[in-house]
């Protein structure tokens, strides 16, 4: 007889498929944190989400952690707005408080990342002969580069009629 290769199976007991789904598919109730957790970060401004993020979603309570007792402090005098807004996002989730403290910050993989947008860089001689001379008189550069990448795309895009 050859000896087998590769990886044993391991046997094992049985388990109700519905333990199985936990592992691997929320609960209803964790689908509604998700939910409140996940318009925490769309809809706040990006110097809040930064600074104080939702942990818990208990007993209707909304627990969000705060780099300071200062963030805690101010984000408080909003949980009003706050409160109202997750209502309309998320009635379902049943959130009547929020709860602002001080602690660690979960990890969050889907933080906005707004880049300054930089003009696009427009050699003056692309543009026509007079704009080009008028541009040249402009000091300023990053003005000098705003003005030729407007004219640019106005004299790429025909007029709307």
């Amino acid at each position: 007889m050859v000896p087998r290769k590769g990886p044993r199976r391991r046997k094992g007991k049985l388990q109700p498929l519905g333990n199985i789904l936990q592992k691997v598919h929320p609960a209803p109730d964790q689908m509604q944190m998700a939910r409140v957790f996940g318009w925490w970060v769309r809809a706040l401004p990006e110097r809040i989400v930064r600074r104080a993020r939702p942990v818990a979603l208990r007993h209707g309570t909304l627990v969000v952690h705060c780099e300071t007792s200062t963030w805690a402090q101010e984000l408080s005098f909003q949980s009003t707005d706050f409160l109202a807004r997750i209502r309309a996002f998320a009635p379902e989730a049943g959130v009547t408080t929020l709860r602002f403290r001080v602690g660690p910050l979960p990890e969050i993989t889907t933080l906005r990342r707004r880049k300054k947008r930089e003009p696009p860089e427009v050699a003056i001689t692309e543009l026509p002969a007079d704009l080009g001379r008028a541009l040249a008189g402009v000091a300023d550069d990053e003005l000098r580069q705003r003005i030729a990448a407007a004219a640019t795309t106005s004299l790429t895009h025909p007029p709307r009629k």
